[in-house]
C-alpha cells in the first residue's frame, strides 16, 4: 500500500534542525514558504524570508520515464529520485545534512510535484551483531567502531539482541544466551557490570531478548524464555518486579514476550504484541490502564491493520511509531495516540526486515534489521550502505538504538581515509597523500591543528575553526632514508564532540629499493644488408626490486634503433620491453649499446651486427689479358641488388689510360629487388703494352659508388720469336747449322705472307709458313749463316 503523507499545518524550526521535510509544486514550497531548485548535480532551497537555506550535492540519482495509453492519448511522466548531502543553514548557522528528494514531472528537465526530506548527517547509533557491539556516526559507517567478542566473559557477548541507552549515555545490553544484563559506561567497556544468572526466579533470566530504560533510569527486560517482562531499579536488581500479564490474546495477555518496550512522557508502557498483531499500552506491569490498537480508525473506504508489529517507539510529542514487518513490504506506521488518529504509513522498501524501532529526542526515527534505516518525517526512508555491516552482513543488526547527543547538534569530525600507507624508494620523497577532514555535525570544530611523527611530514589548508558542513585537507609525505618498515602518525588536535580532543591517523611506510633485471644481457644480430632495417629483437626489463623502477631514458647508440614501453614508473614484478632493430649504414661489423637510465642506476646491453653490401659486383676486377693492338675484347660485369627496394643506377663510367676501355652494353639503369643486371666492357688497345682502368657504378644504395678494376695488354698483330739471330764463326765456304724463328699470327684472321727474304751471308734453310698462317697459329723458319770466299763474294 502506498504511503499516506501527513499534512503540515505549522512548522516550528529549532535553532538547529535535526530532521525535516517539505512538499513542493514545481519549484514552489509553501511550508515553509520558499523556492526549491534542482539543477544537474545540485539541490538548493531558500525560504522566502532568507532564514533557511539548503545547499546540497546529489550522491546518487535516477530518472525514470513511465508512459500509459497510446496514440494521441499516450501520456508520460518522469520520476526523479536523488540522495544528497550538504548544508542546512538556519539564521546564518550551518548544519551538515543528508536527504532525499522524490519528484514526478511531465518533462525530464523541470521540477514536478514531490517531497524533499533531510536529517542531520551526524546521527550516531549503536547496534549489536550478536557477538559484539557496533557504533557508527551515520548510516555510511563513518568512524565505525566495535566492542567485544563472542563468549561469556568480561567484554564478551553471546546473542546480544537488545540494547538501550540511559540519559547518562551508559549502554545496556540484553546478553541473550548468557542470560544476563550488561552495562558499560562507554564504548571502551568502562565499568563493565553484569546482573543476572540463568533461571526463572528473581534476579534470573532465560534468554532475555530486549531491554529498555525509562525516564527514571529503571530497567525493563523482556525475559522471553520465562514469558515475562521484569523491572528493577539498578544493576543490583533492586525492587525486582515481574509483570503479572500472561500469555494469550485477551486483555492483560501477550502472545509472546520478545520486543523492547517504549515509554511516553507519562511513564506509560508500550509493547508491540507481535503474535496478536496489535500494540498495547499499559500503566504498569500489572496491565492496569490496558489499551490496544490493531487497525486504523474507520474514516475512509480502506482500513489499515497491523500485520506483524515488531517494535514500538514514542516521541516527545507522544506520537507512536510502529515497525511492521509485514510482507511483501515492511513499513513504519505513525499515529497520534492509541485511537489510531492520523494513521500515517511509509514503506521501508522491498526486502526490508525490521525488528526494532527507536526515536531520539530530536525526532529521528531509527529502524533496525536488514541494515539500519532512518525515517525522515514520514516522507522518505534513508537506508544504510554496505560499509556499515561489512564483515557480517545486513541481517545481523539487532537493537539499533540512537546514541544521545545534546541540542543543538554538536560538532562531529571524520577523517578519510582513517590511515595511509606509503611505499617509497629510499632517499626520495613520496607524492602527497590526502586526508580529508570533515565537520559533519551542527556546531564548529575549534582548535584544529596537525602534526606528524616519524619520517612523515604534512601541510594542511585547514582553518583553526572548521564550521559545520565544511571540509578541508591535509597532505602527508613520506621520505624514507633506509629500506624497511616505518610507522608514524598524523596527530589532529581539536574539540570535536564525537571523537574527543585528539585523533590519530595511522601512517605506515615502507622504504624500498629499485632494481632492474635485463634479459638478454647482450644482443647479436644476423648479417643485415646495409641501408635496410632488421626485424626487431626484444629486450625484457623486469622490475625486481622492492620499490618502483622509474625510467629516465632508454637510448640506442650505433646503427641501432629502439622503441619501448618502459616510460614512467614500474611497480615491483612488472615487465616492460624494448624492441631493438639493426640498421647498418656501411658494410662490415658494427657495434652499439642500449643504455637504460633509471633510479636503480645505469644498465647497458651491448649490441653487435654485421652490415653486408646492398649491391654486389662480380667480378670485382676484370682482366682482358693480351689483346691485339687495334682489336677489342668484351667482358661482362654482373650487378646484384640485395635490397628489398628497386635500385637506381645513375651512371656507369669507365676510365683508363688512353681510353682503351669502354662500356659496350648496360642493362643496369633500374634493378628490381633481388635481381641482377649486367654491364659489358670492351678493351681496345691502341698500342702495345699493359693498360689499366676502372668501371665506376654510381647508384642509390649506401655503398655507392663502387668500382671494378680493369687490366689488359696490347700486343702486336704478328710476332716473331726472336728479333735477332746470332751465329757462331763459320768456315769460309761452309754453311752454319740452322737457327729457327717462329712466326705467330696473333690476329683473329688468317695472315697472308707475301714474301720472306734474308740479306747478307744468310739463307733460309727451311720455310713452314707458306703463303698463309691461320688465326692464332704459328709457323717456323730455318736460317743458316754461310761465309763466302773472296772469289765467291766477287762472283756474287
Amino acid at each position: 500500500m502506498a504511503a499516506t503523507l501527513a499534512v503540515y499545518t505549522s512548522v516550528v524550526y529549532p535553532p538547529y534542525l535535526d530532521q525535516g521535510g517539505f512538499t513542493n509544486t514545481g519549484g514552489t514550497v509553501t511550508n515553509p514558504p520558499g523556492t526549491l531548485n534542482i539543477s544537474g548535480s545540485t539541490l538548493t532551497f531558500l525560504s522566502t524570508d532568507n532564514s533557511m537555506a539548503i545547499n546540497a550535492t546529489f550522491t546518487s540519482s535516477s530518472l525514470v520515464q513511465s508512459c500509459s495509453g497510446s496514440g494521441s492519448q499516450r501520456t508520460c511522466v518522469y520520476t526523479f529520485q536523488g540522495s544528497f548531502s550538504g548544508a542546512l543553514t538556519l539564521n546564518g548557522v550551518p548544519q551538515a545534512i543528508n536527504g532525499k528528494t522524490y519528484q514526478v514531472s511531465p518533462t525530464a528537465t523541470q521540477i514536478g510535484n514531490g517531497t524533499t526530506t533531510f536529517n542531520s548527517a551526524y546521527t550516531p547509533f549503536y547496534f549489536s551483531n550478536t557477538g559484539q557491539l557496533v557504533r557508527s556516526d551515520d548510516l555510511n559507517g563513518t568512524n565505525l567502531a566495535t566492542y567485544g567478542t563472542q563468549g561469556n566473559g568480561m567484554g564478551q557477548f553471546y546473542g546480544a539482541y537488545g540494547l538501550a541507552v540511559d540519559s547518562s549515555g551508559r549502554i545496556y545490553i540484553a546478553d541473550t544466551y548468557n542470560s544476563r544484563i550488561v552495562r558499560i559506561d562507554d564504548f571502551k567497556g568502562t565499568n563493565w557490570t553484569t546482573f543476572g544468572t540463568n533461571g526463572s526466579g528473581a534476579g534470573q533470566f532465560n534468554k532475555p531478548n530486549a531491554i529498555s530504560i525509562d525516564a527514571l533510569g529503571k530497567i525493563y527486560v523482556m525475559d522471553t524464555g520465562n514469558s515475562r517482562l521484569v523491572r528493577f531499579d539498578d544493576m543490583s536488581g533492586t525492587n525486582w518486579t515481574a509483570s503479572t500479564t500472561g500469555l494469550g490474546s485477551g486483555a492483560g495477555q501477550f502472545a509472546q514476550y520478545s520486543t523492547a518496550v517504549a515509554f511516553d512522557t507519562f511513564g506509560s508502557i508500550y509493547v508491540a504484541d507481535i503474535g496478536n498483531k496489535r500494540i498495547v499500552r499499559m500503566d504498569d506491569l500489572t496491565g492496569s490502564g490496558w489499551a490496544t490498537l490493531t487497525q486504523s480508525p474507520v474514516t475512509g473506504s480502506y482500513i489499515f491493520s497491523f500485520a506483524s508489529p515488531v517494535g514500538v517507539a514514542v516521541d516527545t510529542a507522544g506520537r507512536i511509531y510502529v515497525a511492521d514487518a509485514s510482507t511483501p513490504t515492511a513499513s513504519v506506521v505513525r499515529i497520534d495516540d492509541m485511537s489510531g488518529a492520523n494513521w500515517t504509513m511509509i514503506s521501508l522498501g522491498s526486502g526490508a526486515t525490521p525488528h526494532s524501532i527507536a526515536v531520539d529526542l530530536g525526532g529521528m526515527v531509527l529502524v533496525g534489521g536488514g541494515g539500519v534505516q532512518i525515517v525522515d518525517n514520514m516522507m522518505q526512508v534513508v537506508t544504510s550502505g554496505s560499509a556499515l555491516t561489512n564483515g557480517f552482513g545486513p541481517y545481523y543488526v539487532f537493537g539499533a538504538t540512537p546514541a544521545p547527543v545534546p541540542a543543538p547538534r554538536p560538532s562531529a569530525i571524520s577523517l578519510s581515509p582513517p590511515s595511509l600507507t606509503f611505499s617509497q624508494n629510499v632517499n626520495t620523497t613520496s607524492s602527497p597523500q590526502t586526508i580529508t577532514v570533515t565537520n559533519f555535525g551542527g556546531s564548529p570544530i575549534n582548535g584544529l591543528s596537525f602534526a606528524t611523527s616519524g619520517l612523515f611530514s604534512q601541510t594542511s589548508n585547514c582553518p583553526s575553526v572548521l564550521i559545520a558542513a565544511t571540509s578541508c585537507t591535509a597532505n602527508v609525505w613520506f621520505a624514507p632514508s633506509a629500506a624497511g618498515s616505518e610507522t608514524g602518525s598524523l596527530n589532529v588536535s581539536d574539540d570535536s564532540y564525537n571523537l574527543g580532543s585528539s585523533q590519530v591517523v595511522t601512517l605506515n611506510g615502507t622504504g624500498t629499493t629499485p632494481h632492474a633485471s635485463i634479459t638478454p644481457t647482450s644482443l647479436s644480430f644476423s648479417a643485415q644488408v646495409a641501408g635496410t632495417t632488421s626485424s626487431a629483437r626484444t629486450i625484457t626489463v623486469l622490475s625486481n626490486g622492492t620499490g618502483p623502477l622509474q625510467f629516465s631514458s632508454v637510448v640506442a647508440s650505433g646503427p641501432f634503433t629502439q622503441t619501448n614501453n618502459c616510460s614512467g614508473t614500474m611497480a615491483p614484478s612488472a615487465l616492460c620491453t624494448i624492441q631493438v632493430s639493426f640498421a647498418p649504414t656501411a658494410v662490415g661489423t658494427a657495434s652499439g649499446n642500449i643504455t637504460f637510465t633509471d633510479n636503480a642506476g645505469t644498465q647497458t646491453v651491448p649490441l653487435s651486427g654485421s652490415g653486408t653490401a646492398p649491391v654486389t659486383l662480380s667480378p670485382k676486377s676484370l682482366s682482358f689479358g693480351n689483346v691485339v693492338q687495334g682489336a677489342n675484347s668484351t667482358k661482362t660485369i654482373s650487378l646484384t641488388n640485395s635490397l628489398n627496394t628497386t635500385l637506381t643506377v645513375s651512371s656507369v663510367a669507365v676510365s683508363g689510360v688512353n681510353g682503351p676501355f669502354a662500356v659496350a652494353s648496360n642493362t643496369c639503369a633500374s634493378v628490381l629487388p633481388g635481381k641482377t643486371c649486367t654491364v659489358g666492357v670492351t678493351f681496345t688497345p691502341g698500342a702495345t703494352g699493359s693498360a689499366t682502368g676502372t668501371v665506376t657504378f654510381t647508384h642509390s644504395a649506401v655503398n655507392s659508388p663502387q668500382t671494378v678494376s680493369l687490366s689488359g695488354t696490347g700486343i702486336a698483330p704478328v710476332t716473331l720469336s726472336a728479333t735477332s739471330l746470332s751465329f757462331s764463326s763459320t768456315v769460309v765456304g761452309n754453311a752454319s747449322a740452322a737457327k729457327t724463328v717462329t712466326l705467330t699470327n696473333n690476329q683473329s684472321i688468317t695472315l697472308n705472307i707475301a714474301s720472306i727474304g734474308v740479306s747478307g751471308p744468310f739463307a733460309i734453310a727451311s720455310n713452314a709458313c707458306g703463303a698463309t698462317v691461320l688465326a692464332g697459329k704459328n709457323c717456323t723458319l730455318g736460317v743458316t749463316s754461310r761465309r763466302l770466299s773472296l772469289a765467291q763474294r766477287r762472283e756474287r
